[in-house]
């Protein structure tokens, strides 16, 4: 039986299996459905626990003969086994199959592997498990998905977003759960309620590195040079990749072009700049940017941010 991570809680508050094959690409999805089935296993007395964790040499004899060492006086038993190979090998393929088959009563199996290719789901192993195990795939999400998944984590903690906010948030984390999630805590750690905001995400991303992308749009903003030079070499230092630089450079360089446009079309600075949602905090600053700037020179900015982009793609 297969099911999908966000199905997971609901199937173990129905029905405990005892055998659980959890796989996939996303890491925090992974993770976060080993935890569930850990926490359901404890509350259910689970609690003689084993964990193996397959790599170079591995004593598959260790798997063999773990169900034939149970305590008498000790919790029922819980084994997990990680392939993050998502390859056993042929020994590690026969040692699953035959636990799969003797499987004791009244014990449980965690399998957890990563991406399986289309020539390890042939393998015995695999059919073995798919066969006997409630598996739960941790499918990729892609970038056409990650709005929605986002929005749905915050709909989860009983919030909601701006669409603004929403697109901003998905540009700093640009599709790495695990940054987003960790966002999200932050968001709740500031004890936000209701709707999500701008500003919000500005607050939330401000402790780490994200907040010196915001500083690394300001200097660019105000024409120094030395100073965003600075900051972006103490970003690449943090591990901050390009393109996430480039996705926060692109999101100023959209409102600006937008307000750009609306002062072509008769509004005045301050109200364009409040059309583009530009946090007040900023608007002295942008305001005097965009007062001498001219609609060719926004179109430049355009074409140097897309010429990055096709660089830092290859």
């Amino acid at each position: 039986m297969k099911i999908s991570s966000n199905e997971l809680a609901n199937h173990l508050a129905k029905a405990f299996h005892s055998i659980y094959f959890i796989s996939g690409v996303e890491d925090l999805l992974i993770i976060e459905s080993l935890d569930t089935v850990r926490k359901a296993a404890s509350n259910s007395d689970y609690t003689d626990k084993t964990t193996f964790t397959v790599s170079g040499q591995f004593n598959w004899n260790e798997v063999d003969n773990c169900f034939k060492n149970q305590s008498l006086f000790g919790g029922k038993q819980f084994v997990e086994i990680h392939i993050p190979s998502s390859k056993p090998g042929r020994k590690g393929s026969e040692s699953i199959s035959n636990l799969i088959d003797n499987f004791p009563e009244d014990a449980l199996l965690v399998v957890v592997a990563g991406k399986l290719e289309k020539n390890i789901k042939q393998a015995k192993w695999v059919k073995v498990l798919l066969k006997h195990a409630i598996v739960i795939d941790c499918q990729k999400v892609y970038p056409s998905q990650f709005p929605g998944w986002l929005q749905n984590r915050l709909t989860a903690y009983g919030l909601g977003i701006d669409r603004d906010a929403l697109e901003m948030f998905v540009a700093l984390t640009e599709g790495n759960l695990i940054v987003a999630k960790q966002s999200i805590e932050r968001l709740l750690m500031m004890e936000v309620t209701g709707r999500v905001s701008m500003e919000d995400v500005s607050q939330c991303v401000a402790d780490g590195a994200h907040f010196d992308l915001f500083q690394l749009t300001e200097a660019a903003i105000m024409r120094k040079p030395e100073r965003v030079h600075r900051i972006f070499e103490r970003l690449k230092s943090e591990g901050m990749r390009p393109e996430q630089m480039l996705a926060v450079l692109y999101w100023e360089i959209k409102n600006l072009m937008d307000a750009s446009l609306d002062i072509d079309n008769g509004l005045s600075v301050k109200q364009a700049m409040q059309k583009a949602k530009i946090w007040p905090s900023k608007q002295k600053i942008i305001g005097s940017y965009l007062v001498n700037q001219s609609k060719e020179k926004m179109d430049q900015l355009v074409h140097q941010a897309c010429k990055v982009d096709k660089v830092i793609k290859g």
